[in-house]
């Protein structure tokens, strides 16, 4: 018996070391994420201070907060890291690559219009890479155990947004930025696409009564959105569309219920800590 117990305690001490290792493991990451890119803590603070009080006073859904929800906060800070290294890398190779194949009287074409014209054009190219990148996450199955961590979310919220492995955010961002790199639009132009790109996103995953539904003939609400989070089998691989929605009824994958879903997720099981959420792509099934 002394010897069983020894061994229970031996457990329990491993156990708690290893606890308290991850622990300090998740944490290096979130402040390493926030010294890289301090401005991030603003965009989320913004973010919590607009659609925090918009889902407790018109929820879509009334219900607690969600368990997991601590896990989205170290995703929102975590990730920044690996995502600027390795973008930043990806990007040198990429870009000058395209930058030199894209043919250079159609750049001065481009280049050449008004400003309000150059960002529209910035914003269409760079939409329609997203939702091409977008696609290819979910219809290829490799990528697909990537994307699967975004959709993990069993209650869909504004925080629901920043879930996601660093992979999978790397080469949607590659595949958004490199066409607008190739075409060298005006910094100011790209800087504000991305600023938008970021924010956008936190409203159409909301849980809020505000979908916007008569909005999405063109751009992704909440209702259009929503949709392509949900648990049901019509809802498969519907509704990539990051900003427009336009490119989803272009190409006939868009779907649009007069109801809201009721049900979100996938149907393998997620880890539901960060670093386990990491690993869950590389695991064998």
């Amino acid at each position: 018996m002394e010897s069983d117990g020894s061994v229970v305690f031996l457990g329990s001490r491993w156990e708690s070391a290893r606890r308290a290792f991850t622990g300090l493991v998740v944490a290096a990451a979130v402040v390493l994420g926030v010294v890289e890119r301090p401005r991030l803590v603003i965009g989320f603070a913004i973010c919590a201070l607009v659609f925090f009080p918009l889902e407790q006073l018109i929820p879509l859904v009334r219900r607690p907060p969600r368990r997991d929800w601590t896990v989205d906060v170290v995703h929102s800070f975590a990730n920044r890291l690996p995502i600027t290294i390795a973008f930043t890398v990806a990007l040198g190779v990429l870009g000058p690559a395209a930058h030199a194949a894209f043919p250079a009287e159609l750049r001065r074409v481009v280049l050449a219009q008004p400003g309000w014209l150059q960002f529209v054009v910035l914003l269409l190219i760079a939409d329609l890479a997203n939702y091409a990148g977008h696609r290819a996450l979910h219809e290829i199955p490799v990528l697909w155990r990537l994307h699967a961590v975004h959709h993990s979310s069993t209650g869909l919220d504004w925080l629901s947004t920043s879930r996601g492995h660093p992979l999978d955010q790397i080469i949607n961002l590659l595949v958004t930025v490199t066409p607008v790199y190739a075409i060298g639009f005006d910094l100011t132009f790209s800087v504000a696409f991305m600023a938008f790109q970021f924010y956008f996103p936190f409203l159409a995953h909301a849980n809020t009564r505000l979908t916007l539904r008569p909005l999405s003939a063109v751009l992704v609400t909440p209702a259009f959105h929503h949709w392509h989070h949900a648990y049901e089998p019509a809802a498969v691989n519907r509704n990539y569309g990051a900003i427009l929605s336009v490119w989803d009824w272009l190409f006939h994958t868009s779907y649009l219920p007069r109801r809201m879903p009721t049900a979100y997720g996938i149907p393998d099981p997620m880890p539901n800590g960060w670093l386990g959420q990491l690993a869950a792509p590389f695991r064998s099934r």
